[in-house]
């Protein structure tokens, strides 16, 4: 209480614990584990410095509370329902959302000389980082309310993600199954990109390439690239 309240009000980063307060409803003990929130590889190298290793915690924890609040709010729902949805809350557009909304990317120091590309996906990672921060500072019953009051609540529409098809990859299936042309997914590159494994895929039909996807994991990649598939094929296939 006595770190809290001199966090509030005689620290030379109160700044930042009022700013924690505000988006997360929790006062601040640690305010170094906050302060690494904000700390990008491309300016911090070391991993005890930078945030990738909070975000690796973040997202842990972020798919645990996501997965006990679908339990709880959809009782008689079966598995694959609540995979689909837990996927399409935690998927990066909206999770990139969630951090613009939050203004965590406006505070993120990096090094952009340093970077041949500034990833689209700095909002996302920053907000996993945080919810890292907060489970490592507050533990996990405060972490499991911000979540779910805070953002699942408040900065993301559950009940609109809910009636919305992302399944991307199902719709061109229908769509070229009914032309009659084969369709085929490859991965074209496969490297290491924030010490996670990132995946390039394309997508082709008839043995043409239509689009390419990207993404952490093979199944994200395909989507996105099934996605764009659709884009190129334009309204028709959109709504097989």
């Amino acid at each position: 209480m006595i770190k809290k309240l001199y966090n509030r009000i005689f620290s030379s980063d109160k700044e930042l614990a009022a700013y924690i307060k505000s988006i997360t409803g929790i006062s601040p003990s640690n305010l170094t584990i906050y302060k690494q929130v904000f700390q990008h590889r491309s300016k911090f190298n070391e991993p005890k410095e930078n945030n990738e290793r909070l975000e690796l915690l973040g997202d842990a924890i972020l798919d645990a509370v996501v997965c006990a609040y679908l339990y709880k709010k959809y009782p008689y729902k079966e598995e694959g329902f609540m995979t689909e949805l837990r996927s399409r809350i935690v998927n990066r557009k909206s999770l990139n959302e969630v951090g613009v909304k939050l203004g965590l990317v406006e505070k993120l120091q990096l090094n952009r000389r340093s970077m041949t590309d500034v990833s689209k996906d700095l909002g996302g990672n920053t907000f996993e980082a945080l919810i890292g921060a907060v489970y490592l500072d507050a533990g996990f019953e405060k972490t499991k309310k911000f979540i779910q009051k805070r953002v699942l609540q408040n900065l993301i529409d559950v009940d609109m993600l809910e009636g919305t098809n992302t399944d991307y990859k199902s719709q061109i299936f229908h769509y070229i199954q009914r032309k009659g042309k084969s369709i085929e997914f490859k991965v074209v590159e496969q490297k290491q990109r924030n010490r996670r494994m990132y995946f390039v895929i394309e997508l082709e039909i008839g043995g043409q390439v239509v689009s390419r996807g990207e993404g952490f994991s093979k199944k994200v990649a395909e989507q996105n690239a099934a996605m764009n598939g659709l884009k190129v094929l334009g309204e028709e296939a959109g709504s097989a």
